[in-house]
């Protein structure tokens, strides 16, 4: 499959689960996916709340938004930067190294954790 091939199969299914997370609330749906790890313990992991933040956020709900999975909400620019910079990185190599490098995985490594470690003792 070609690069193109792929970007729309990737825009493609990015409407389809918008499309599902807007008129599905996943807090309510029993055929939602549930986060196992928060099943096994109690505790959230990073990503818990993010299908209920979607949701949310396509209802312009920016509040319940950020009740729901603030880390991810304030992600989002960020996260659709690295998609910019993924489809445009022959364009900019050298920042598409750093952004790639060691130091900068372990550094969003390390806010991620501190994240989990975070919203789990502030509950």
């Amino acid at each position: 499959m070609s690069r193109k091939e792929w970007i729309i199969l990737a825009v493609g299914a990015a409407v389809v689960l918008g499309v599902v997370y807007y008129f599905v609330d996943p807090g309510e749906s029993r055929w939602m996916p549930r986060c196992m790890f928060h099943t096994m313990t109690g505790w959230d992991c990073p990503g818990c709340g993010s299908q209920r933040m979607i949701h949310a956020l396509l209802h312009g709900d920016l509040r319940g938004a950020w009740h729901y999975n603030a880390f991810l909400l304030l992600s989002l620019p960020a996260l659709m930067w690295l998609v910019w910079l993924e489809l445009n990185y022959k364009r900019h190599l050298r920042l598409y190294a750093r952004v790639h490098s060691l130091p900068v995985v372990l550094a969003v490594c390390l806010v991620i954790v501190a994240w989990t470690i975070g919203r789990n003792l502030l509950q």
